[in-house]
């Protein structure tokens, strides 16, 4: 593998990463110095004998923080579509890029090249994504800037304090149209770390009484909220059988941890107890997911997720949570 000095190398241009996790780039760095630069980076020539990343930006600032002098690299030569494409889609594999620097990539695609990427599904289709997600991130761009700031990489194992999920920046977008509260909301439920189902409640309440303090809606809002999960009626009856102890869902209350009593409801008819909470991939359900959320086959199971959400998109980790049945207390209606 021929390698090039690293002063002749600069990093990408067209990079939609605002900033890189520290201890992430730490850690990798550290390794680097161990062990060297084990997968090399790609890069275009840029004239003079010089290069700009195409692929491997946080490897090539780690190699330069390792203080290395040459890095194994691959030359390729791509125009500034394919390098924005390329960058884009390896963050999306990577999922460490917020929704709000996804979309600033997008629209730079569509601005820049509209003969390549006409309309927003030729695009979508090119970076292998439904276009029902990409015009979710692409409504993150309409929030101020302080906002856009506060959202946090689309999949984390748990959103960090001081950060907020797409999904809610999306919900704050949609429903209030005031930049002032949009970032008032939007810095409260960074800090109380609200459930999505309070922060709809919130959103509907600010709207009806707009100069009410949002801290004051959201102190009314969570404090009556029980934890609670909605079923269908069919799924409530496969509950009380014994038949499903597995749920999966886009988002969850904070407060839902192994150990936590819920109250299921279509009306109130169960008691569950949760036994385990994770982040899973779509791609990864198997069979034994399927029987547990009902039982399903694999196939079945996918339709009624489509039904109910609109896509089957492989690559969008959902919670999966497993309970135990406690008490039937009413029948579900």
């Amino acid at each position: 593998m021929p390698e090039i000095e690293l002063k002749k190398i600069h990093h990408n241009r067209f990079n939609p990463r605002v900033e890189f996790r520290s201890q992430a780039l730490a850690e990798l760095t550290k390794s680097i110095r161990q062990v060297g630069l084990v997968e090399p980076i790609i890069v275009r020539p840029k004239g003079r004998g010089n290069f700009e990343v195409v692929v491997g930006e946080r490897r090539y600032r780690a190699a330069q923080k390792a203080g290395l002098k040459k890095v194994p690299a691959i030359v390729k030569r791509y125009d500034d579509a394919d390098v924005m494409r390329l960058t884009l889609v390896e963050n999306i594999q990577r999922e460490d890029l917020s929704a709000v620097e996804k979309a600033r990539v997008c629209a730079q695609l569509r601005e820049g090249f509209p003969a390549t990427y006409p309309t927003w599904s030729h695009l979508a289709a090119s970076i292998g994504i439904d276009e029902h997600t990409l015009q979710s991130w692409l409504q993150t761009l309409a929030l101020p800037k302080q906002v856009q700031k506060l959202v946090a990489a689309r999949e984390v194992e748990r959103v960090p304090k001081g950060k907020i999920d797409y999904q809610t920046a999306v919900r704050i977008a949609r429903t209030v149209k005031r930049p002032k509260k949009q970032i008032e909301i939007a810095r409260e439920f960074a800090q109380r770390r609200v459930s999505w189902r309070a922060a709809r409640q919130v959103l509907k309440q600010v709207v009806k009484r707009p100069n009410k303090p949002v801290s004051s809606v959201m102190r009314e809002v969570i404090e009556e909220a029980a934890l609670y999960l909605p079923f269908s009626k069919v799924h409530a009856d496969a509950i009380v059988a014994g038949k499903k102890t597995q749920t999966s869902r886009k988002s969850k209350d904070p407060r839902l941890l192994p150990g936590a009593i819920v109250r299921a409801q279509v009306t109130h008819f169960a008691d569950l107890e949760v036994v385990d909470v994770r982040r899973k991939r779509l791609g990864q359900f198997d069979e034994t997911d399927a029987k547990a959320e009902g039982g399903y086959t694999l196939n079945e199971f996918k339709r009624i997720w489509k039904r109910l959400h609109g896509s089957w998109n492989r690559d969008e980790a959902v919670y999966v949570i497993r309970f135990r049945l406690l008490k039937a207390v009413g029948k579900a209606t």
